[in-house]
């Protein structure tokens, strides 16, 4: 019975960190003489469990006995646990004994924790613990089966339980799944009590060998996503895991000797790097769209599908993109009347015929034409104002320019400009003019102008006034998606930011 119940224990995920003393709960004691205890409980598990412990040399029959979440209460049909033996009941909201014997309740147990409580067929209380939070996968239990103390621990169903340092234990799919650009991530969930030092990925293929550090995402979970190995290629990859004592252990555990092996599969066309010239055009302005797209296999052709104003989806009107140098393509839809609604998708296909689909979101079919992404011909709107205009981030230096919208000229002294740390703003010197309908551009060096740089991934930027009140501000998440650290206003002084191909620092803005 023991091994069926692990054998049905799918994932076991634990903690990065011993759980301090104070932290502890005792539990309370049973009421009655009975050797039943609440042994563990897994309520981040999949499934959850209920693990009993039989702390006597005979069997005890449990048909009958109620078991209780605060909520649901199940009563077990039949079942014993034997002499100093466990019994591990699943708590899946089903409530079945399968053909294997396994006990399946009617509820789940809150990973918020909840009350658990064991109760006789006679009605009285066997025992029952207050079940704290849970992180993913963990398990709380009795450091020593039936004992007093209950602690966090590394589940252990079906088995005696321990918190004593052991090695880290991995927990990872020996089946890698393929996602559209022919790249594999590879996920692990790693546990240790005494806390996770680091955790390796080593593979080879075609004759190279590396490893590379995996990366925490959240919870015990680790991942890596592969670089693009080309369909046919054998891939060989291990993991392994070190804890803060210096512990180690291995995925799978014949690594290093022996590690996994596949062959990489052909994948889909891979969409990235999507650039539009303008999300709201003037009247019969083209928008151009760029993106990137690679395959393993070869790019057989990128097509743009759009349809406007009133036309329905077998109306759309194809656009063969061209590839403009590298995995880059690009496409124009024509200009339109004012206040036309534009929508459109791009479609790939490889040199084996498999196609993929652009936009990448949630919901995106491009049966559906209710699901296309769209822009709406409109003039933009102008602001007659002093505004931040263009800001360059990956520039040789980095730069911020700034655009006067107003029909007369200002003195930018006293006026300051910093990115997220206000400590380091750069004052404008008195008697610097920024003419009405012109530019003015403040290197940003890190160093011999500013003291500061702008991040390439966008951060905030701000502009302050002589008496320190905000006068524009581009928040970093306000940054364009998809933007690689140039992005400007669009004619200048647009409301809207948009990325920017080229730089145009200290001059009008095009794209």
């Amino acid at each position: 019975m023991k091994h069926l119940i692990l054998s049905l224990f799918i994932v076991l995920i634990g903690i990065s960190s011993c759980v301090k003393d104070e932290d502890l709960k005792e539990p309370s004691l049973p009421s009655t003489d009975s050797p039943i205890f609440l042994n563990e409980l897994v309520s981040t598990g999949s499934p959850d469990y209920v693990e009993l412990y039989n702390a006597s040399d005979a069997v005890v029959d449990i048909s009958g006995y109620t078991i209780s979440d605060g909520g649901s209460d199940y009563v077990i049909p039949s079942g014993s646990v034997d002499a100093y033996g466990y019994l591990v009941i699943l708590a899946d909201d089903e409530n079945t004994v399968d053909d294997q014997g396994v006990i399946h309740t009617n509820f789940k147990i809150s990973s918020k924790g909840e009350p658990i409580k064991l109760v006789d067929t006679e009605g009285k209380l066997i025992d029952q613990i207050d079940l704290p939070p849970l992180d993913d996968g963990t398990a709380y239990g009795r450091t020593t089966d039936g004992g007093p103390v209950w602690d966090v621990i590394i589940p252990s169903p079906g088995a005696p339980n321990s918190n004593n340092n052991t090695a880290p234990v991995i927990t990872a799919d020996t089946i890698l799944s393929l996602d559209d650009n022919t790249q594999y991530t590879l996920s692990a969930i790693v546990v240790d009590l005494s806390g996770v030092r680091d955790v390796k990925l080593y593979y080879k293929y075609d004759g190279e060998f590396s490893f590379v550090d995996m990366v925490p995402v959240g919870g015990n979970e680790y991942a890596y996503k592969l670089p693009v190995i080309p369909a046919g290629e054998e891939l060989e990859y291990y993991i392994m895991a070190a804890d803060e004592t210096g512990l180690k252990s291995y995925f799978p555990e014949s690594a290093p000797d022996d590690p996994l092996k596949i062959v990489v599969e052909n994948g889909y066309p891979v969409f990235s790097n999507f650039n539009i010239s303008t999300e709201n055009p003037a009247a019969d302005e083209a928008v151009t769209i760029k993106i990137d797209v690679y395959d393993a296999s070869g790019i057989d052709d990128v097509r743009l599908y759009y349809v406007a104003g009133d036309q329905t989806i077998d109306d759309k009107v194809k656009i063969v993109m061209n590839n403009i140098g590298g995995n880059t393509y690009e496409g124009k839809i024509p200009g339109q009347p004012n206040n036309t609604v534009v929508k459109y998708y791009m479609r790939a296909e490889d040199l084996s015929g498999q196609k993929s689909y652009y936009p990448l979101t949630e919901g995106f079919d491009h049966d559906i034409l209710s699901t296309w992404p769209s822009y709406t011909v409109a003039p933009p709107v102008i602001l007659e104002a002093l505004v931040l205009n263009e800001i360059e981030g990956h520039g040789d230096p980095d730069y911020i320019e700034l655009y006067n919208g107003t029909n007369a000229d200002i003195d930018l002294g006293g006026y300051k400009l910093h990115d997220k740390d206000p400590s380091e703003a750069y004052e404008i010197p008195g008697g610097t003019i920024i003419p009405a309908g012109g530019f003015w551009t403040l290197d940003c060096d890190g160093g011999a102008t500013t003291l500061f740089k702008i991040s390439s991934s966008g951060e905030s930027i701000t502009l302050l006034d002589a008496s320190g009140n905000i006068v524009d501000q581009l928040l970093k998440e306000d940054w364009p998606d998809g933007h690689e650290g140039l992005v400007g206003r669009v004619p200048d002084g647009a409301e809207k930011w948009s990325i920017l191909t080229e730089e145009s620092k200290g001059s009008s803005n095009g794209n």
